[in-house]
């Protein structure tokens, strides 16, 4: 693409997990002839060895269901990634100060794990390293795009070079902070949770048997996800009026404290990491599709951590998108039809409404301090402790599985 007014079939704007993900769930639509654009504000890397982390991903972890393995298997790229991926075998769900509890197993299950743990920038390096760059794939990095035109044939982007590209269908998935959508009147609607998650790694004294723990305590929600043989990933919910003092505090301090939150269950908590916090809220696009345009990503919804679904989601979206895409590439019908992209949207409506209802449900069930709902609360886990039934779908949920898999052939 070496002209200044450059065309191609698909524009993905973003090349974090989401877009890169999309990328690899398009090889059928590229063996069918279609040219798709990639690009993304930082630099890339595609050396799956390198050690300089991708911009686009930071310290923090991302918890990968068994249903998200099946995807990456069928694209080749989980073999790649398997070696810093975590296995999580037992889950333990658990109410400080109160009597519910309740654990979930992988053997239960019928399963190898019931999900992973993996940091970003492993499972980023390894989506970017498996991209082959050829003839249907154009990497525009490090470019951006600052103004975007719907057009009859499609979209009109330009970008920071100066050059114009235009696309029969645009994809937006750089993130819930984009302002693109704004410039063509998309709208974000937020809910704010009045709360930021501290997110940090620590090393334990004894090794974490590949448990996860998810405790709903007096401070809320805090989640310590297994990495490496006796480190743990740390997800802790904490009231925005909270956070400055938490941040402040010296590393023995916090360590004491999120001791003193989790209980011995892990182990002595020897060592911490890094701290980073990000705030929490609902966020949701007005729109998702358009003719000849998508919203994929945070860039359609953003959703609290505490269920880990995320990324699930996300990927569960773009196979299902890439479904109908390449179809329409096979059959040479135009990929930026509306009817297309609704079809998209109305296959995977139920999932996404499902999702991003629990994710809202879970953190205002399990952080609320009312006595009441916490009776409530510790009558679930207890119902899920003793019902095989009741685990089973829990699991389900959390293993990203109980819906109409995408056809990825």
């Amino acid at each position: 693409m070496s002209t200044d007014n450059s065309k191609v079939d698909i524009t993905i704007i973003g090349a974090g997990m989401a877009g890169a993900s999309l990328v690899h769930l398009l090889a059928p639509a590229r063996a069918a002839g279609l040219s798709i654009a990639l690009i993304d504000r930082q630099p890339l890397s595609w050396d799956k060895d390198d050690s300089d982390r991708p911009p686009s991903f930071d310290g923090r972890a991302t918890a990968l269901s068994w249903g998200t393995r099946q995807i990456l298997e069928e694209l080749d790229i989980w073999n790649s990634i398997a070696p810093y991926a975590c296995s999580i075998d037992h889950i333990q769900v658990s109410d400080e100060g109160r009597f519910g509890q309740a654990q979930l197993h992988a053997n239960e299950q019928n399963t190898e794990a019931l999900g992973y743990i993996i940091e970003n920038h492993r499972l980023g390096q390894g989506l970017l390293s498996g991209l082959n760059v050829s003839d249907s794939l154009h990497v525009m990095a490090p470019n951006s795009v600052e103004t975007v035109r719907m057009t009859a044939e499609g979209a009109e982007l330009k970008l920071d070079n100066g050059r114009t590209l235009t696309t029969q269908l645009l994809i937006m998935a750089d993130g819930g902070r984009s302002p693109l959508p704004r410039q063509l009147g998309i709208e974000q609607s937020r809910k704010d949770y009045g709360a930021q998650a501290l997110v940090t790694q620590v090393k334990c004294e004894k090794p974490h048997d590949h448990w996860a723990y998810e405790r709903f305590s007096s401070d809320g929600p805090i989640a310590f996800l297994p990495l490496n043989n006796n480190e743990y990933a740390v997800v802790w919910t904490l009231n925005n009026d909270e956070i400055d003092d938490v941040l402040a505090l010296a590393d023995d301090v916090l360590i004491e404290r999120l001791q003193a939150r989790i209980g011995y269950r892990v182990g002595k908590i020897s060592a911490i990491g890094e701290r980073l916090t990000y705030p929490l809220a609902l966020v949701k696009s007005s729109e998702q599709v358009r003719r000849s345009l998508v919203l994929l990503g945070n860039a359609a919804h953003s959703l609290h951590p505490v269920a880990g679904q995320g990324f699930n989601l996300t990927l569960r979206d773009a196979a299902v998108l890439a479904e109908h895409l390449n179809r329409a590439a096979m059959q040479e019908q135009d990929v930026g039809s509306l009817d297309v992209l609704e079809a998209y949207l109305q296959q995977q409506s139920a999932d996404q409404r499902n999702t991003i209802a629990a994710s809202d449900l879970l953190p205002r069930i399990f952080g609320s301090k009312v006595p009441a709902v916490a009776l409530l609360r510790d009558a679930g886990l207890l119902t899920m402790a003793a019902a095989p039934v009741a685990r089973r779908l829990f699991a389900r949920h959390a293993m990203g599985l109980g819906h109409t898999a995408a056809k990825l052939g």
